[in-house]
């Protein structure tokens, strides 16, 4: 008979000890790849947010109607008249390269014979959900003012931009492989671009889209909102139903320069991110083509 066997309590205190000496090695070795994993991961979360926010800005400003970018006083809200459809127009006046409207029947060069609307020479032309009609905006300004007539923030008669309310429909011209596009509503009966095209371009807009940055050193966000009728300035506060795009948001900077008619504008953005301890810091440049 063989001798039962076992551990005594002084050799299973010395393994347990043991074992204790080698976790305790091993979390150390493997703490700091662990955790450098962590704010990896972390920061890859934050710069694929900050990135999906500035490119959204960056679609809409490239959507949006040539010399409509602006800014707020504050400098945190950035507004674009978002272009939905664009086109080449036929002046529907005989000797004359603009555009006027009119209820009257007499005098118009349109397939038509009618001087509510214009030629557009694209057949497939679709208007559906239009709000404005827009031709050469050169987007002057007077002291910081939109400049009324020469600005669609600024609305006037004759101006760049068809008055609020006006509706738009369009039947295809199959024989001149063009569009009769005619204008409807009181406020339209007799309006005037007040200059021609010199390449006969015109835009059709549906809305306004903003974007309001409010940062925080707890973490603010990027808000983004749409508007569907114009106003003087663009907005200083958060509207209430604006939604957010990005969060985390300690610092922001929106910067925009006009340019020149030799030279296209500039939006210049920066966001940054912050979330537990970490913080990233994108910047982007939008080029603005502003040839109305």
């Amino acid at each position: 008979m063989k001798a039962p066997r076992g551990f005594t309590l002084v050799e299973l205190i010395i393994v347990i000890a043991l074992s204790a000496v080698v976790l305790v090695m091993i979390t150390a070795v493997l703490r700091r790849p662990l955790d450098a994993f962590v704010d990896q991961s972390r920061r890859g979360e934050l710069v694929e947010l900050a990135s999906l926010a500035l490119n959204r800005m960056a679609r809409d400003i490239r959507l949006a109607v040539p010399n409509s970018v602006r800014q707020s006083v504050d400098g945190r809200t950035l507004e674009t008249l978002n272009v939905l459809n664009a086109g080449r127009y036929i002046s529907n006046r005989a000797g004359s390269e603009g555009l006027r409207f009119s209820a009257d029947q007499s005098g118009c060069e349109t397939a038509n014979g009618r001087c509510d609307g214009f030629q557009a020479l694209d057949q497939n032309l679709d208007v559906t959900g239009a709000r404005w009609l827009v031709v050469y905006n050169l987007g002057a300004n007077s002291g910081g003012n939109p400049t009324a007539g020469a600005n669609v923030w600024a609305y006037a008669n004759p101006g760049v931009i068809t008055p609020t309310g006006t509706t738009f429909s369009a039947a295809p011209d199959t024989t001149n492989r063009e569009t009769q596009i005619s204008l409807g509503g009181a406020a339209s009966a007799g309006f005037t671009f007040a200059y021609p095209s010199p390449q006969r371009r015109f835009y059709l807009a549906d809305q306004v889209i903003g974007y309001r940055c409010d940062p925080a050193p707890e973490g603010g966000q990027l808000v983004r909102y749409v508007r569907r009728t114009m106003t003087a300035a663009a907005p200083n506060t958060m509207p209430a139903d604006a939604a957010r795009v990005a969060p985390y948001v300690t610092d922001c900077r929106i910067g925009y320069q006009p340019g020149t008619p030799q030279r296209p504008g500039l939006v210049t953005l920066s966001l940054t991110l912050a979330r537990d301890g970490e913080s990233i810091t994108l910047q982007q440049q939008v080029k603005v083509d502003n040839a109305p």
